[in-house]
């Protein structure tokens, strides 16, 4: 699960026990009022009552029902002696008994009651029979005589308030609970923002563009924090990458040297006649490893000159030219090879690039070309133009790249075949070098091949370089 999600839900979460926990007390707190308020109704009707009953100076009885002016379908009332023997109830009270509860004090109590819909005497619900009623029990004066007044309402309305009430909570907790899941959503992802711009910004840090920074704002939080933390780490990458690049630079150049002296000897000495076989034939050896030691030698500078240098000498040139000069190079290699080349270059294509670099990536795919090729074989070398764009195509028949390693030639020091990389004196960086120069040039390359068949570079390159 992302972690605006987690987010998300933990403050959605929160938030809803919350809100619970608050419209619960809410409505117990109004649920209460509603009883207190009830409560206070029974009284001051039960105590209108001992007064009006006190005024009228004669004994209770039954004809005192038709006496009081009370509307009897909305109150339950019984009067009950000292005895607890009733002297007056209402016609509701005839209809239904309610529990005396006289220890409650100054509280009320609620109790339901079975009361038949057929009685007439009140609008229940259709849902049952069931009724709750709100009762009070207050001892009173009456003509000096002390007395029970059991008095209690049914609270149907009340009942169906509440309820109410509580759909309305609920729906108002649907509500919110949904608007700050919205809410906690979009303040997640405001939150995240600079975690997920890190991210971005991070992969697009390479061994190519380490130089790039993550911003640090002005705030000192974490994500500022966490973000000079990874340029330092980027500033220790990138000190470690140029200091080795460095030092493959130096050491290519000082072994240059060295190897071309070599190079010259083994070139003079197996030119003798007048050494013995066995050791002219070991000489002639030896000489082919010194001279894939030069050929490695030369590689690693030029690709280290184009690593550390990174920039370019744009000039204007004929691409058509500059491929017919490097196909003049490899005639005589070519012939040799008993390979048959064929040429699609359009005239008038110029473009503005390093001239020398592109020369460059021209040899090193034309040499992998007839390297990596069969006796008799073909090479079809195709120069295109589409907007401001020129692609360079060459197919080369030969034993092909397996679908998986593909990727991987580009890379430094990977070789497919090892047995013909070495006979042909490869080191895996001829690719490598093309991928940079095409890299400065903000080109793409890429390979297509089908194994035991045939091999094809695509290089797409500006025309102009901005």
């Amino acid at each position: 699960m992302k972690i605006r999600h987690k987010i998300t839900l933990w403050v959605a979460g929160a938030g809803l026990l919350t809100s619970v926990l608050l419209s619960l007390l809410a409505f117990l707190e109004m649920r209460e009022q509603l009883f207190r308020i009830l409560d206070s109704d029974l009284r001051s009707r039960a105590a209108a009552l001992a007064e009006r009953l006190s005024k009228e100076q004669r004994p209770l009885g039954a004809e005192w029902v038709n006496a009081l002016s009370f509307r009897t379908n909305e109150y339950w009332i019984k009067v009950y002696s000292q005895d607890l023997r009733p002297v007056y109830q209402s016609d509701l009270s005839t209809v239904v008994d309610l529990p005396l509860y006289s220890n409650r004090g100054n509280h009320g109590y609620t109790v339901r009651a079975f009361l038949s819909r057929q009685s007439g005497q009140l609008f229940q619900d259709k849902r049952d029979d069931e009724v709750p009623f709100r009762v009070r029990v207050i001892e009173a004066q009456i003509g000096g005589v002390p007395y029970l007044i059991q008095i209690a309402r049914p609270m149907e309305k009340l009942q169906e308030e509440i309820a109410e009430l509580q759909a309305g909570l609920g729906m108002g907790l649907a509500g919110s609970t949904a608007l700050l899941v919205i809410l906690s959503y979009v303040f997640a992802g405001r939150i995240l923002k600079p975690v997920a711009d890190i991210n971005r910004l991070t992969k697009e840090i390479n061994e190519h563009s380490l130089e790039k920074r993550i911003p640090v704002g002005a705030s000192h939080d974490e994500l500022n924090e966490l973000s000079a933390t990874l340029n330092r780490m980027f500033d220790r990458l990138q000190y470690s990458f140029s200091r080795l690049k460095q030092f493959l630079a130096n050491a290519s150049h000082e072994l240059n040297s060295p190897v071309a002296m070599l190079r010259l000897f083994f070139d003079e000495a197996t030119q003798r006649q007048d050494l013995p076989e066995a050791f002219q034939h070991q000489l002639t050896s030896q000489s082919q490893h010194v001279l894939r030691m030069d050929r490695l030698v030369k590689n690693l500078l030029q690709l280290s000159v184009l690593e550390l240098e990174d920039s370019l000498r744009p000039e204007e040139f004929s691409l058509k030219d500059l491929v017919q000069s490097v196909l003049e190079d490899f005639s005589l290699v070519l012939t040799e090879a008993k390979i048959h080349l064929e040429t699609h270059l359009p005239a008038n294509l110029n473009m503005i690039g390093d001239k020398d670099k592109i020369r460059r990536m021209l040899i090193n795919i034309l040499d992998n070309a007839i390297k990596y090729n069969v006796e008799n074989g073909e090479i079809n070398l195709e120069l295109t133009q589409k907007e401001n764009f020129v692609r360079i195509s060459l197919f080369n028949t030969g034993p092909g790249i397996p679908k998986d390693e593909q990727e991987k030639v580009f890379e430094q020091f990977y070789r497919v075949e090892k047995s013909r990389s070495l006979h042909y004196g490869g080191a895996g960086l001829g690719l490598a070098i093309v991928k940079q120069i095409v890299r400065l040039h903000h080109g793409m390359v890429s390979v297509e091949s089908e194994p035991g068949a045939w091999t094809r570079i695509d290089v797409t390159l500006p025309q102009h370089l901005d």
